[in-house]
Protein backbone atom coordinates (compact mmCIF):
# COMPACT_ATOMS: atom_id res chain seq x y z
CA UNK A 1 0.00 0.00 0.00
CA UNK A 2 1.28 3.61 -1.28
CA UNK A 3 2.11 5.80 2.11
CA UNK A 4 -0.15 8.65 2.01
CA UNK A 5 1.69 12.00 0.54
CA UNK A 6 2.50 14.61 3.54
CA UNK A 7 0.23 18.00 4.03
CA UNK A 8 0.83 21.15 1.98
CA UNK A 9 0.45 24.50 3.15
CA UNK A 10 -0.12 26.97 0.11
CA UNK A 11 0.75 30.32 0.77
CA UNK A 12 -0.88 32.46 -1.92
CA UNK A 13 0.27 36.24 -2.02
CA UNK A 14 -1.85 38.74 -3.07
CA UNK A 15 -1.53 42.51 -4.53
CA UNK A 16 -3.69 44.09 -6.53
CA UNK A 17 -4.43 40.56 -8.55
CA UNK A 18 -8.44 41.01 -8.20
CA UNK A 19 -8.14 39.88 -12.32
CA UNK A 20 -6.62 36.44 -11.06
CA UNK A 21 -6.88 35.49 -7.50
CA UNK A 22 -10.05 33.59 -7.73
CA UNK A 23 -9.03 31.51 -10.51
CA UNK A 24 -5.57 31.18 -8.81
CA UNK A 25 -7.33 29.46 -5.18
CA UNK A 26 -9.80 27.34 -7.61
CA UNK A 27 -6.83 25.78 -9.12
CA UNK A 28 -4.95 24.75 -5.72
CA UNK A 29 -8.71 23.42 -4.21
CA UNK A 30 -8.55 21.15 -7.59
CA UNK A 31 -4.99 19.90 -6.89
CA UNK A 32 -4.86 16.23 -7.29
CA UNK A 33 -3.60 13.95 -4.85
CA UNK A 34 -5.15 13.44 -1.47
CA UNK A 35 -2.91 14.95 0.89
CA UNK A 36 -4.29 17.33 3.32
CA UNK A 37 -3.80 20.73 2.63
CA UNK A 38 -4.28 24.05 3.99
CA UNK A 39 -4.52 27.93 2.73
CA UNK A 40 -2.86 30.88 3.86
CA UNK A 41 -3.70 33.88 1.71
CA UNK A 42 -1.64 37.34 2.81
CA UNK A 43 -3.20 40.58 1.15
CA UNK A 44 -0.46 42.92 0.74
CA UNK A 45 -2.34 46.09 0.62
CA UNK A 46 -4.31 45.58 -2.58
CA UNK A 47 -6.31 48.36 -2.92
CA UNK A 48 -8.64 46.67 -6.33
CA UNK A 49 -11.09 44.74 -4.12
CA UNK A 50 -8.43 41.52 -3.99
CA UNK A 51 -8.75 41.43 -0.13
CA UNK A 52 -12.37 41.52 -0.29
CA UNK A 53 -12.37 38.94 -3.30
CA UNK A 54 -9.99 36.58 -0.85
CA UNK A 55 -12.01 37.33 2.48
CA UNK A 56 -15.12 35.71 0.28
CA UNK A 57 -12.70 32.78 -0.64
CA UNK A 58 -11.70 32.04 2.41
CA UNK A 59 -15.23 31.89 4.24
CA UNK A 60 -15.88 29.23 1.30
CA UNK A 61 -13.16 26.66 1.88
CA UNK A 62 -11.81 24.99 4.79
CA UNK A 63 -8.72 25.31 6.33
CA UNK A 64 -8.28 28.83 4.99
CA UNK A 65 -7.09 32.05 5.85
CA UNK A 66 -6.67 35.50 5.10
CA UNK A 67 -3.95 37.81 6.85
CA UNK A 68 -4.34 41.51 5.70
CA UNK A 69 -1.00 43.53 5.86
CA UNK A 70 -0.39 47.27 4.57
CA UNK A 71 1.99 47.08 1.22
CA UNK A 72 5.25 46.06 2.02
CA UNK A 73 6.39 43.99 -0.47
CA UNK A 74 6.30 39.86 -1.17
CA UNK A 75 9.04 38.89 0.94
CA UNK A 76 7.48 39.80 4.04
CA UNK A 77 4.22 38.34 2.85
CA UNK A 78 5.86 34.99 2.18
CA UNK A 79 7.73 35.60 5.84
CA UNK A 80 3.76 36.55 7.53
CA UNK A 81 2.27 33.46 5.77
CA UNK A 82 4.96 31.44 7.02
CA UNK A 83 4.58 31.93 10.42
CA UNK A 84 0.61 30.41 10.16
CA UNK A 85 1.99 27.24 7.89
CA UNK A 86 1.71 23.94 9.79
CA UNK A 87 1.97 21.05 7.36
CA UNK A 88 5.05 19.66 6.48
CA UNK A 89 5.39 21.41 3.01
CA UNK A 90 4.77 24.11 1.60
CA UNK A 91 3.50 25.59 -1.62
CA UNK A 92 4.05 29.89 -2.49
CA UNK A 93 1.88 30.86 -5.32
CA UNK A 94 1.95 34.30 -6.59
CA UNK A 95 -1.62 35.68 -6.56
CA UNK A 96 -1.98 35.48 -10.59
CA UNK A 97 -0.30 32.18 -11.23
CA UNK A 98 -2.18 29.20 -11.75
CA UNK A 99 -0.90 25.85 -10.61
CA UNK A 100 -1.38 22.82 -12.86
CA UNK A 101 -3.67 20.16 -11.46
CA UNK A 102 -0.95 17.58 -11.03
CA UNK A 103 1.57 20.25 -9.80
CA UNK A 104 1.88 20.10 -6.15
CA UNK A 105 1.29 16.13 -6.52
CA UNK A 106 4.52 16.00 -8.74
CA UNK A 107 6.71 18.05 -6.92
CA UNK A 108 5.42 16.26 -3.84
CA UNK A 109 6.58 13.17 -5.07
CA UNK A 110 9.74 14.44 -6.25
CA UNK A 111 10.78 15.69 -3.37
CA UNK A 112 9.81 12.49 -1.55
CA UNK A 113 11.84 10.46 -4.25
CA UNK A 114 14.90 12.59 -3.92
CA UNK A 115 15.18 13.66 -0.60
CA UNK A 116 15.35 17.01 -1.58
CA UNK A 117 14.40 19.60 0.48
CA UNK A 118 13.09 22.45 -2.56
CA UNK A 119 12.04 20.78 -5.60
CA UNK A 120 11.66 23.12 -8.82
CA UNK A 121 9.48 22.73 -12.11
CA UNK A 122 9.08 24.80 -15.47
CA UNK A 123 6.56 27.62 -15.58
CA UNK A 124 5.34 28.85 -19.44
CA UNK A 125 2.72 32.30 -19.42
CA UNK A 126 -0.71 32.23 -20.74
CA UNK A 127 -2.95 35.38 -22.73
CA UNK A 128 -5.17 37.84 -20.27
CA UNK A 129 -8.44 36.06 -20.87
CA UNK A 130 -7.90 32.93 -22.10
CA UNK A 131 -7.39 29.65 -20.10
CA UNK A 132 -3.81 28.08 -19.34
CA UNK A 133 -3.50 24.67 -20.78
CA UNK A 134 -1.27 22.09 -18.96
CA UNK A 135 0.47 18.84 -20.54
CA UNK A 136 -0.46 15.64 -19.47
CA UNK A 137 1.27 14.90 -16.42
CA UNK A 138 4.87 12.32 -16.62
CA UNK A 139 3.83 8.90 -15.69
CA UNK A 140 7.18 8.85 -13.76
CA UNK A 141 8.66 12.07 -11.83
CA UNK A 142 12.49 12.15 -12.75
CA UNK A 143 14.28 15.07 -10.36
CA UNK A 144 17.50 15.77 -11.10
CA UNK A 145 19.61 16.68 -7.80
CA UNK A 146 21.42 20.38 -8.46
CA UNK A 147 25.47 19.76 -7.62
CA UNK A 148 27.25 21.92 -5.62
CA UNK A 149 23.91 23.35 -4.56
CA UNK A 150 24.75 27.38 -3.61
CA UNK A 151 27.34 27.72 -6.17
CA UNK A 152 24.90 26.37 -8.97
CA UNK A 153 21.93 28.38 -7.94
CA UNK A 154 24.21 31.30 -7.94
CA UNK A 155 25.34 30.60 -11.46
CA UNK A 156 22.46 30.08 -12.98
CA UNK A 157 20.50 32.45 -11.17
CA UNK A 158 17.75 30.01 -10.11
CA UNK A 159 14.26 31.71 -8.74
CA UNK A 160 11.37 30.08 -9.96
CA UNK A 161 8.08 32.29 -9.30
CA UNK A 162 5.61 29.81 -8.00
CA UNK A 163 6.52 26.35 -9.44
CA UNK A 164 8.21 25.04 -6.42
CA UNK A 165 7.52 23.88 -2.99
CA UNK A 166 9.86 23.62 -0.05
CA UNK A 167 10.04 21.35 3.34
CA UNK A 168 8.31 23.46 5.84
CA UNK A 169 11.03 22.84 8.87
CA UNK A 170 13.93 23.47 6.70
CA UNK A 171 12.28 26.81 5.27
CA UNK A 172 11.57 28.26 8.70
CA UNK A 173 15.20 26.83 9.59
CA UNK A 174 16.51 28.84 6.63
CA UNK A 175 15.44 32.20 7.54
CA UNK A 176 12.29 32.30 5.47
CA UNK A 177 12.52 35.18 2.87
CA UNK A 178 15.83 37.88 3.21
CA UNK A 179 13.11 40.67 4.01
CA UNK A 180 16.23 43.35 2.86
CA UNK A 181 15.11 42.24 -0.66
CA UNK A 182 11.85 43.41 -2.34
CA UNK A 183 11.52 40.08 -4.16
CA UNK A 184 11.68 37.14 -2.74
CA UNK A 185 12.22 34.50 -5.49
CA UNK A 186 16.52 35.18 -5.46
CA UNK A 187 16.75 34.72 -1.43
CA UNK A 188 14.69 31.20 -1.31
CA UNK A 189 16.91 29.22 -3.51
CA UNK A 190 20.31 30.68 -2.09
CA UNK A 191 19.24 30.14 1.81
CA UNK A 192 17.48 26.88 1.06
CA UNK A 193 20.93 26.24 -0.78
CA UNK A 194 22.70 26.70 2.54
CA UNK A 195 20.34 23.93 4.30
CA UNK A 196 19.34 21.26 1.95
CA UNK A 197 19.75 19.50 -1.69
CA UNK A 198 17.62 21.27 -4.64
CA UNK A 199 15.62 19.15 -7.37
CA UNK A 200 14.80 20.07 -10.69
CA UNK A 201 11.76 18.80 -12.60
CA UNK A 202 12.16 19.10 -16.29
CA UNK A 203 7.98 19.67 -16.24
CA UNK A 204 5.38 22.51 -16.30
CA UNK A 205 4.09 23.31 -13.22
CA UNK A 206 2.29 26.61 -13.42
CA UNK A 207 1.38 29.64 -15.92
CA UNK A 208 1.22 33.41 -15.30
CA UNK A 209 -0.75 35.81 -17.59
CA UNK A 210 2.23 37.31 -19.86
CA UNK A 211 0.48 40.24 -20.66
CA UNK A 212 0.01 41.26 -17.21
CA UNK A 213 1.34 45.11 -16.67
CA UNK A 214 1.66 44.63 -12.59
CA UNK A 215 4.17 41.84 -12.68
CA UNK A 216 7.41 42.25 -11.08
CA UNK A 217 8.74 40.68 -14.70
CA UNK A 218 8.17 43.42 -16.36
CA UNK A 219 10.75 45.28 -14.00
CA UNK A 220 14.08 44.59 -15.34
CA UNK A 221 15.57 47.27 -12.84
CA UNK A 222 13.90 45.65 -9.70
CA UNK A 223 14.74 42.14 -10.86
CA UNK A 224 18.38 42.65 -11.29
CA UNK A 225 18.67 44.81 -8.28
CA UNK A 226 17.57 42.38 -6.20
CA UNK A 227 18.94 39.37 -7.49
CA UNK A 228 22.54 41.13 -6.95
CA UNK A 229 21.52 42.14 -3.43
CA UNK A 230 20.17 38.96 -2.51
CA UNK A 231 23.59 37.26 -3.57
CA UNK A 232 25.33 40.14 -2.02
CA UNK A 233 23.63 39.29 1.54
CA UNK A 234 24.71 35.76 1.42
CA UNK A 235 28.31 36.75 1.36
CA UNK A 236 28.15 39.29 3.84
CA UNK A 237 25.49 36.49 6.21
CA UNK A 238 28.16 33.90 5.71
CA UNK A 239 31.71 35.30 5.76
CA UNK A 240 33.36 31.29 5.70
CA UNK A 241 31.44 30.56 1.82
CA UNK A 242 34.70 29.40 -0.16
CA UNK A 243 36.25 31.94 -1.82
CA UNK A 244 35.08 30.53 -5.93
CA UNK A 245 31.94 31.39 -4.53
CA UNK A 246 32.92 35.11 -3.70
CA UNK A 247 34.29 35.39 -6.55
CA UNK A 248 31.40 34.33 -8.88
CA UNK A 249 29.24 36.66 -6.94
CA UNK A 250 32.03 39.36 -7.54
CA UNK A 251 31.85 38.62 -11.50
CA UNK A 252 28.14 38.44 -11.47
CA UNK A 253 27.30 41.77 -9.97
CA UNK A 254 29.57 43.81 -11.65
CA UNK A 255 28.71 42.31 -14.90
CA UNK A 256 25.10 43.02 -14.32
CA UNK A 257 25.20 46.31 -13.05
CA UNK A 258 27.51 47.32 -16.36
CA UNK A 259 25.25 46.00 -19.02
CA UNK A 260 22.03 47.60 -17.05
CA UNK A 261 23.57 50.57 -16.93
CA UNK A 262 25.32 51.02 -20.87
CA UNK A 263 21.58 49.70 -22.01
CA UNK A 264 19.48 51.77 -19.99
CA UNK A 265 21.52 54.32 -18.78
CA UNK A 266 24.08 55.28 -21.62
CA UNK A 267 26.98 54.45 -19.17
CA UNK A 268 30.23 54.31 -21.58
CA UNK A 269 33.70 52.97 -20.97
CA UNK A 270 34.82 55.69 -19.07
CA UNK A 271 32.11 54.73 -16.54
CA UNK A 272 32.97 53.05 -12.68
CA UNK A 273 30.35 50.07 -13.52
CA UNK A 274 32.77 49.43 -16.80
CA UNK A 275 36.16 49.16 -14.39
CA UNK A 276 34.54 47.53 -11.82
CA UNK A 277 33.53 44.98 -14.24
CA UNK A 278 37.01 44.89 -15.82
CA UNK A 279 38.60 44.43 -12.32
CA UNK A 280 36.57 41.79 -10.82
CA UNK A 281 37.57 39.44 -13.79
CA UNK A 282 41.30 40.14 -12.98
CA UNK A 283 43.59 37.09 -11.58
CA UNK A 284 43.65 37.45 -7.50
CA UNK A 285 41.67 40.62 -7.15
CA UNK A 286 39.14 40.86 -4.42
CA UNK A 287 36.92 43.47 -4.52
CA UNK A 288 36.14 44.81 -1.15
CA UNK A 289 32.25 44.51 -0.09
CA UNK A 290 31.83 48.59 -0.18
CA UNK A 291 32.69 48.28 -4.10
CA UNK A 292 30.13 45.64 -4.69
CA UNK A 293 27.37 46.95 -3.01
CA UNK A 294 28.24 50.34 -4.95
CA UNK A 295 26.80 48.59 -7.77
CA UNK A 296 23.44 48.65 -6.52
CA UNK A 297 24.09 52.16 -8.13
CA UNK A 298 22.81 51.15 -11.53
CA UNK A 299 19.45 49.73 -10.65
CA UNK A 300 18.67 52.23 -8.43
CA UNK A 301 18.50 55.59 -10.64
CA UNK A 302 15.33 53.99 -12.05
CA UNK A 303 11.55 55.39 -10.40
CA UNK A 304 11.06 51.41 -10.07
CA UNK A 305 13.32 50.26 -7.46
CA UNK A 306 11.62 49.53 -4.20
CA UNK A 307 14.41 49.19 -1.36
CA UNK A 308 12.95 47.83 2.08
CA UNK A 309 13.63 49.64 4.87
CA UNK A 310 16.34 47.20 6.43
CA UNK A 311 18.15 47.57 3.03
CA UNK A 312 17.94 51.64 3.26
CA UNK A 313 19.67 51.10 7.10
CA UNK A 314 22.69 49.02 5.64
CA UNK A 315 23.33 50.71 2.66
CA UNK A 316 26.78 51.67 2.25
CA UNK A 317 27.88 54.70 0.75
CA UNK A 318 29.26 53.81 -1.93
CA UNK A 319 25.85 52.31 -3.43
CA UNK A 320 25.30 56.08 -3.92
CA UNK A 321 27.97 56.71 -6.03
CA UNK A 322 26.25 58.69 -9.14
CA UNK A 323 22.82 57.65 -8.05
CA UNK A 324 19.93 59.24 -5.41
CA UNK A 325 20.93 58.21 -1.91
CA UNK A 326 19.36 54.74 -0.60
CA UNK A 327 17.37 56.90 1.88
CA UNK A 328 15.80 59.32 -1.22
CA UNK A 329 15.10 56.07 -3.24
CA UNK A 330 13.07 53.94 -0.60
CA UNK A 331 10.91 57.07 0.35
CA UNK A 332 10.26 57.57 -4.09
CA UNK A 333 9.12 54.22 -4.02
CA UNK A 334 7.10 53.90 -1.41
CA UNK A 335 3.59 52.76 -2.39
Amino acid sequence: MTAPLPGVSYIVTVYNKARYVEGVVRALTAQEGGFEREYVLVDDGSTDGSAEIAARLVAEIPRARLIRQENRGPSVAVNRGLKETSMPFTHIVDGDDVVAPYGTRMLLEAALASGCGAVYGRNDWYRSGSEPHFPEPPAQVTVTPLNDTLYTVIRIGHAGGSTYIVDTALFKRAGGCDERVFVQDHSISQRMALVTKIGIVDHLVCMGPADEPGRIMKNPAQLQHDQSLSALLILRDHPELAHRIRRLVQKQVTGRAWKYAARHNGASVTSRFFWLFLAARLPLVKLGDEMLQSTLAAFRRSDNVRLMPTAVAESVAGASVGAPSALQSAARNRP
